[in-house]
């Protein structure tokens, strides 16, 4: 039956392709007219299409909120009272369930994202999401009515598998629906995005702080009704994705779409007709008319399926798993519970600083060299943090804390701001969808090793390393640098079809900055 899926939709495209070359080569010069565009200029173009990406900034409301309060309502006075235990140095959370809450929401979204790139490629971009969404709704309930840990992470584990399926929509859709010149700046605005919402769910865990009921931690579970809510109705208020349409040989609708999406100034049919060419390409180069999770190892596929992966994973593998449990980590030194807010709150705000100075450095320097620099600011920076633990007195600590909080924005803003957008254009149309959820995949499966082992680095009642949990992170960190230096090109500029041909020729990915795009490869 799925062979003969794939030959039905082979036949429609290769139905569709006989739009003339010189029609196509239309839809390519208008590609080239709008890169010379401004970035405004480009907005005012395509207004809808704009819109339609919000879609991925409601799944970055979802993801970012959920993060906050799977990592810091644990920290909360009224949760630690109502599902802690008492020590001898007071009220402390069990390693095991610690690990347990953020680990197995990990593993629920890495199965979320690699399940729905399979849906996706049956039933569109649209519908799957509106299912993440009301499956987080459903998790959200079970979080919320918890009485026992066993429930707690029941639920946690519903909603990961939401967070899971909806990040994977969420950045694929915007990267096949907006125009070129705003492709990587609203992968970027993603990354943002998560960030605002993290730093408004650290805002609102701060202001319930103070209550010792448990209602002060349920109120906290309670918001995120209102974002996988959101998140819903986006999904259903959007558009199809014009690329599932082509994809899927339905190449009416697709137009129709575009229609929408699109400025008349320029001919939807030479758009149209540019796609279907560059789409079919693809396929006559993997001699196969869809592309399967296989695909994505096969060839030179697997160079730009091992990018992706590991532009999704270098901040976990860099120390985020460790970053993200600062507040409870910061507990353990013995700093007070409100201050230790505090300080988390201004690393937030200083990261949305940050991301928005790369922008404007990113005139300047590529996103590779950012990257690199990002992956060497890691590194000192956890060296420091783990050789504060040597150092006498609370001075050190509250040195620890503050540390940690900027460390957050750099990796925020030099690893996932910029990462994340060269992830999104490295892969092919035919391949997108599970590429992203693969990508997404490596990403929430090695936040699931991480933060599963974290607090039995620096837990009280396990390894007791302190600060010192730095000091693994910083040797991991040197690996990063070499590979950020050999997988990671700079495809700012540069079109899918021209990104397939640098692939295909073997291009040094050092050597992709310098492409002059229009002209040969080699």
């Amino acid at each position: 039956m799925g062979d003969k899926y794939h030959e039905v939709m082979a036949a429609h495209i290769e139905k569709a392709l006989n739009s003339t070359d010189d029609t196509a080569e239309r839809g390519r010069l208008i590609q080239e007219e709008e890169r010379q565009l401004s970035l405004w200029a480009t907005i005012k173009l395509h207004p809808r299409a704009v819109l339609a990406c919000s879609v991925a900034f409601t799944a970055g409301a979802m993801f970012g909120y959920d993060q906050i309060c799977n990592g810091s309502t644990i920290a909360m006075p009224s949760f630690l009272m109502y599902f802690g235990n008492t020590g001898p140095s007071g009220l402390y959370l069990p390693s095991i369930w610690t690990s347990l809450w953020t680990s197995m929401t990990s593993l629920l979204q890495a199965l979320g994202a690699i399940s729905v790139g399979m849906v996706s490629d049956r039933f569109g971009r649209k519908w799957p999401g509106v299912a993440a969404g009301i499956i987080s709704l459903a998790g959200t309930a079970v979080i919320y009515y918890a009485k026992s840990r066993g429930a707690l992470l029941a639920g946690k584990m519903v909603c990961g598998l939401a967070l899971g399926a909806g990040m994977a929509i969420g950045t694929t859709y915007a990267s096949e629906v907006a125009p070129l010149k705003l492709r990587s700046p609203i992968q970027t605005a993603l990354v943002l995005f998560i960030v605002f919402m993290q730093g408004l769910a650290l805002g609102i865990v701060r202001i319930f702080v103070p209550y010792m009921d448990e209602q002060a931690f349920r109120n906290v579970f309670a918001i995120q009704w209102a974002v996988g809510g959101i998140f819903a109705i986006a999904c259903f208020l959007a558009p199809e994705s014009p690329i599932f349409l082509i994809n899927a040989g339905r190449t009416d609708e697709a137009k129709k779409v575009m229609t929408k999406l699109y400025s008349s100034r320029f001919s939807i049919d030479d758009r149209l007709a540019y796609l279907v060419k560059t789409i079919s390409e693809e396929q006559e180069q993997q001699t196969v008319s869809a592309g399967s999770y296989f695909d994505c190892f096969k060839g030179t596929n697997l160079k730009r399926t091992l990018t992706v992966m590991f532009l999704y994973s270098t901040a976990n593998l860099g120390g985020a798993a460790f970053l993200s449990q600062s507040i409870y980590f910061l507990l353990t030194l013995g700093l007070p519970a409100v201050h230790v807010f505090d300080i988390s709150i201004g690393g937030f705000a200083l990261a949305i600083v940050i991301i928005v100075l790369t922008g404007v450095i990113g005139k300047f320097l590529s996103r590779r060299a950012m990257l690199l620099a990002g992956c060497l600011i890691n590194l000192v920076f956890l060296l420091v943090i783990g050789c504060l633990h040597y150092a006498p007195g609370m001075g050190p600590a509250w040195a620890v804390a503050v540390l940690m909080n900027i460390l957050i924005s750099f990796q925020t803003s030099l690893m996932q701001a910029i990462g994340w957008p060269i992830a999104a254009e490295i892969s092919s149309y035919r391949l997108r969808i599970k590429s992203l959820s693969i990508g997404v995949f490596a990403q929430t499966l090695s936040t699931w090793v991480m933060t599963f082992t974290v607090p039995y680095m620096y837990n009280v009642d396990s390894g007791n390393l302190g600060a010192r949990t730095a000091f693994p992170f910083a040797g991991i960190t040197v690996l990063l640098v070499i590979g950020a230096y050999l997988l990671v090109p700079d495809t700012t500029g540069l079109t899918t079809e021209e990104i397939d041909r640098l692939y295909e020729d073997k291009v040094s990915v050092r050597r992709f900055g310098g492409y002059v795009p229009g002209s040969s490869s080699t």
